[in-house]
């Protein structure tokens, strides 16, 4: 990982897993947040409809933006879900926001690609 995100201060935890030591459990809430995304995307609404099996990296939002050579398809899905999740009762919009962040996590992982190339 690069950027912003090397300089943040982290320490490795009994379990080995990083820890921040400056905002241990100042982020929990959101942390929570992308803990629902994720099992969204994993078990919820995003593995039913799209996953066909395939890991995060390699389903078909990820697929299609790297034929159309980045990360635009995800950029204006995202849009698209945040625009509807304006006009809904609280609990669908919560639903379509955490859709949103699964696709803005593709976009993400679509650029690191490439940073990489």
């Amino acid at each position: 990982m690069g950027g912003v995100l090397n300089i943040l201060p982290v320490q490795r935890s009994a379990s080995g897993v990083k820890e921040d030591s400056a905002g241990a459990g100042k982020y929990d809430a959101l942390r929570r947040v992308f803990d629902l995304a994720l099992l969204q995307a994993a078990y919820g609404k995003g593995a039913e409809r799209h996953a066909n099996g395939q890991p995060f990296d390699r389903q078909p939002m990820m697929e299609i933006s790297r034929m159309i050579g980045g990360p635009t398809g995800c950029f204006y899905q995202a849009m698209k879900k945040v625009q509807e999740a304006s006009r809904m009762e609280p609990e669908a919009a919560k639903r379509e926001l955490l859709g949103a962040i699964n696709y803005l996590a593709g976009a993400y992982l679509l650029l690191e690609e490439k940073d990489q190339t």
